[in-house]
């Protein structure tokens, strides 16, 4: 033979075996054993032949890879063409020929690649052309139709009709057996497919059942068994009853890579194979199955990756003879090495099953280790079975017994000590519960004064307002003037109580934040002491400051050490006796400072110490018996020491006195980074974005009769602070009423107000929520609005700011100071009016945000932006300008009348004045020329609008 590589066989009408080779084409006379060869080492044309045909009239076809086909004389081996395809009438290229096929009429197919595929009707003498397909091999399925093998399917040729089917997609098919209505197709990478043309089934079988390799090249029918030529070798499949037969290692064909289609049953009964290393003839009658004999040997067993070699106490036996072995609980990774004795190790798979932990033995397998992870205690047997490669005979089968001794937490004892102490960690639990069953009830007691100050807040500011009005009564009595300042007093310490139980529960539950600023300790101390003098001074007792240092700052929250201050100063004085004294003390170091507050009281005992920082706890003593307390106070101060990460800390003895000694670390922040609540700006909304001065206003009379036609709509869920209110403010202002912000949002939808006066906590719409919606909306974000409530907390007066709220006042109020606040709004509204009608010609992206609220900026903006594109036109009116802004006619009117105080008949006119007068202050134009530019339509209106405005005639600037 010319070349080992045999990519096809034919045998010829004379009995001859013809070969296609790498290298040119052979020829076996098998009577006479001579061999020819032919079309071989020819160097300008390709050597490799894929296909070889017999016509009808015994010549043979053979095609190449890349150089077309050849036609030898069957006889003598003569060259009688070199055809490629390229030259025919179809045009189509065709020079890589993978198969060359007769069909039963005699017509010859061509397939390959980059070519069509062609069909030659020896009758006619001319080729039939087909789509171009990547064809591997042909196969008549009945007279005029062909089967076609490709690298995505099977594909079913139509001579008569010229038409392809596609009969299946998704597999890459090299060869297929017809076996009536059935179809055995050999794929590449899915094994063997058995495809029923009438039904369209599939069924796969792969090396799971026991083929070779899932690589199949070609395939043919012998008596009931498919012959498989795979790239590990050959093997028979029987179709009845699903069983593989592999050949024993000693014949000289089981370890070869059979190609592609090149297999050929010969007159004799005989089967070629082309493979990798020449051809192979063989009767398939002589292949029958033996009973194979052969031993599972035990080579070695690995427990948690270390060789039973290397533990001696548990090599009593040879690893092979061993039947039972003892582990550890830890021990728990178990692997056996098995080797086949007596037969070769690619004729043999592997099954086996761990009683107690598998259901079902494993899937057979050529793998000779098997290894058990964290397997639990107990009893297990291990069994292991050796198959032949068909799987239909156990070749040996054995076992081993396994004992995992359990750890100690799975013994009897242990699970008694484990339910013993199951039960105490339940007693545990339980007494827990019972625990956090109190702290809820005291939460609970917290939430409920909480409300209970809101309530009392919003009393006091029924009760503070007319204490105020009173006091500006001149004809009071001494009694008079007594009474009222009693009841001031009074008042504020009931706001004090209040704003303690609020700050109680904002501490409680973990919402409480620090207001870092950097403050002067020392002065507020002193300051704080000084507040106390007059108090100090009626019970007779003297208070000592000393300090070592005269300044001293440091990052604190201001308003929360005050409180501390405060009720360390109070207890201390509440609890001395009359003519004694309190020493305060503060000493100021480098990274820590240090205040005590020393008594010589009536002291407190150990037991009271123990509880005196808990809540609504007060000492039991003469004091306390005649004095009501909330008991809130020293708890509030650990609080506010702890979240500055100081510490406080108590010496008492009983009738000596007390020693409260706090220690603070010493910080320092920088002053940007700072929430610092007295600079807080208060008004966010209609206001210049740069800072405005607000001053008295000359014509405070004219705006005070302007004032009076504001509309001013209160929303308070307390009827008579709503009544009081309104009855305070319905002199100055038009007055309406809601309960709640939804009720108001309905109201507003009707009739919008100019001003909003809003309470926080109502039922539901809370003022928040009433706040967004507004400044939200584009046709309410213009009006002003001032929330009310009593949340005393700084960053609820932020999260207000921060929706747009104008103004944000604290209950108790002063009434005085809500109407300056109310003031305050229209004298900024006044001054960004004014503002407004300043632009004129220049461009508006060169300023500064004219409005805080982004959505009435961006209004005026766009307003000023379209008049100052329409100032030469004197055309331009109300409805154009409208129109051009994207809202309606009255929804102008109403946002250029609040943002400006201005019709937009009037906003227009203003700009067009404001703009001539720039023109007229240049000097470059005549009157008529700046009168057409500002959109005026004669000179002589121009300079009637110009005189009214500015009180002098256009000339008159001229003079000047």
């Amino acid at each position: 033979m010319v070349n080992n590589n045999v990519n096809r066989v034919i045998e010829d009408r004379n009995g001859n075996i013809w070969f296609a080779t790498n290298n040119g084409i052979s020829r076996w006379d098998r009577e006479n054993n001579k061999w020819d060869t032919f079309l071989h080492n020819k160097l300008d044309d390709a050597q490799a032949f894929l296909s070889l045909c017999e016509d009808n009239d015994g010549n043979i076809w053979a095609g190449t890879y890349s150089s077309g086909i050849y036609i030898l004389n069957g006889k003598t081996g003569r060259q009688m063409n070199h055809f490629n395809p390229e030259e025919t009438s179809s045009g189509s290229p065709c020079k890589f020929i993978f198969d060359i096929f007769k069909d039963g009429q005699g017509d010859i197919w061509i397939g390959g690649i980059e070519s069509n595929v062609l069909c030659y009707l020896t009758k006619e003498k001319r080729f039939q052309s087909y789509p171009k397909l990547p064809v591997n091999s042909f196969h008549e399925l009945t007279s005029g139709k062909v089967l076609g093998t490709c690298s995505h399917g099977l594909l079913l040729f139509d001579k008569n009709s010229g038409k392809v089917k596609k009969m299946l997609d998704g597999y890459i098919v090299l060869d297929c057996a017809i076996l009536n209505n059935e179809i055995w197709i050999a794929t590449a990478g899915d094994g063997l497919l058995k495809y029923n043309i009438e039904t369209n089934e599939i069924k796969q079988y792969t090396t799971k059942s026991g083929i070779l390799s899932n690589y199949i090249n070609s395939i043919i029918y012998s008596n009931g068994n498919l012959i498989l030529g795979t790239e590990n070798g050959l093997c028979k499949y029987n179709i009845a009853d699903n069983s593989v037969y592999t050949y024993p290692s000693i014949f000289s064909f089981s370890k070869l890579s059979y190609n592609t289609s090149a297999r050929c049953g010969l007159k004799s009964g005989e089967f070629v194979w082309g493979t990798n290393n020449g051809a192979i003839i063989f009767d398939p009658t002589t292949f029958f199955n033996t009973k194979l004999k052969g031993k599972i040997y035990f080579q070695d067993i690995n427990i948690s990756g270390r060789s039973i070699r290397e533990i001696p106490e548990m090599m009593t036996e040879p690893i092979d003879e061993l039947d039972s072995i003892k582990l550890n609980y830890d021990q728990n990774v178990f692997s056996l090495e098995l080797l086949p004795i007596g037969i070769s190790v690619s004729r043999c798979k592997f099954s086996w099953k761990m009683e107690g932990i598998d259901l079902d033995w494993s899937i057979p397998t050529s793998l000779r280790t098997v290894t058990y992870t964290n397997l639990p205690d107990g009893q297990f047997t291990f069994k292991v079975r050796m198959y032949d490669n068909s799987f239909t005979q156990i070749i040996d089968e054995r076992f081993i017994h396994i004992h995992i001794v359990p750890p100690f937490w799975r013994t009897w004892w242990f699970l008694l000590i484990t339910i013993v102490g199951i039960v105490l960690i339940v007693l545990v639990l339980i007494n827990f519960y019972i625990k956090h069953l109190k702290q809820i009830h005291a939460e609970d007691k917290i939430r409920f004064f909480t409300n209970m100050a809101h309530d009392i807040r919003t009393s006091l500011t029924l009760i503070n307002a007319p204490i105020e009005e009173l006091n500006k009564e001149r004809n009071l009595s001494e009694s008079g003037h007594y009474y009222l300042n009693l009841a001031t007093e009074q008042s504020d310490r009931l706001t004090f109580v209040a704003t303690q139980l609020l700050d109680i529960q904002k501490v409680d539950i973990g919402k409480g934040q620090l207001f870092l600023t950097m403050t002067d300790i020392v002065k507020l101390v002193r300051l704080r002491i000084m507040m106390f003098e007059t108090s100090a001074r009626k019970n007779q007792i003297e208070l000592v400051f000393s300090t070592d240092q005269e300044s001293y700052s440091t990052a604190i929250d201001e308003i929360k050490m005050e409180k501390v201050v405060d009720n360390l100063l109070s207890n201390a004085i509440k609890y001395s006796l009359s003519g004694g004294k309190v020493e305060v003390r503060l000493n100021c170091m480098e990274k820590e400072w240090i205040l005590c507050v020393k008594d010589y009281g009536l002291g407190i005992s150990e037991n009271a110490q123990k509880k005196l920082f808990r809540e609504f706890y007060r000492g039991d003593n003469a004091v306390n018996s005649r004095m009501v307390g909330s008991g809130i106070g020293l708890l509030l101060t650990k609080n506010y020491v702890s979240m500055h990460q100081g510490q406080i800390s108590i010496e008492s003895k009983e009738h000596v006195g007390s020693l409260f000694k706090i220690v603070v670390p010493y910080k320092i922040v920088d002053q940007s980074d700072c929430i610092i609540a007295d600079e807080t700006p208060t008004e966010a909304q209609e206001t210049l974005a740069t800072p405005t001065i607000i001053v008295e206003d000359p014509n405070a009379e004219t705006q005070d009769q302007q004032k009076k036609k504001w509309h001013l709509m209160l929303v308070e869920d307390n009827s008579d602070l709503q009544g009081f209110m309104k009855h305070a403010f319905q002199k100055q202002y038009i007055i309406s009423t809601a309960s709640n912000g939804k009720e108001a949002w309905e109201m507003i939808e009707k009739g919008a107000p100019d001003l909003v006066i809003s309470d926080i906590m109502m039922p539901v719409m809370d003022g928040f929520e009433f706040c967004r919606l507004m400044k939200s909306t584009f046709t309410t974000s213009h009006i002003p609005i001032i929330l009310l409530t009593s949340l005393s907390e700084k960053t609820h007066e932020l999260e207000g700011l921060g929706l747009g709220a104008d103004d944000y006042i604290t209950k108790p109020f002063d009434m005085k100071l809500l109407e300056q606040r109310i003031l305050s709004i229209v004298r900024n509204r006044e001054v960004v009016k004014n503002r407004i009608l300043k632009f004129s010609g220049k461009a508006i992206e060169s300023y500064e945000p004219i409005l805080t609220n982004e959505q009435n900026d961006q209004f005026v903006k766009r307003a000023i932006e379209v008049v100052q594109k329409n100032m030469d036109n004197s055309e331009f009116g109300k409805d154009d300008f409208a129109k051009e802004m994207f809202v309606s006619t009255s929804l102008l009117y109403k946002k250029l009348k609040s943002l400006t105080g201005q019709s937009p008949v009037d906003f227009i006119r203003t700009m067009r004045i404001n703009h001539g007068m720039e023109l007229l202050r240049t000097g470059k134009y005549s009157i008529t020329e700046i009168s057409e530019a500002c959109g005026f339509s004669s000179a002589t209106y121009f300079g009637t609008v110009f005189k009214k405005h500015f009180g002098k005639a256009p000339s008159d600037m001229f003079d000047k």
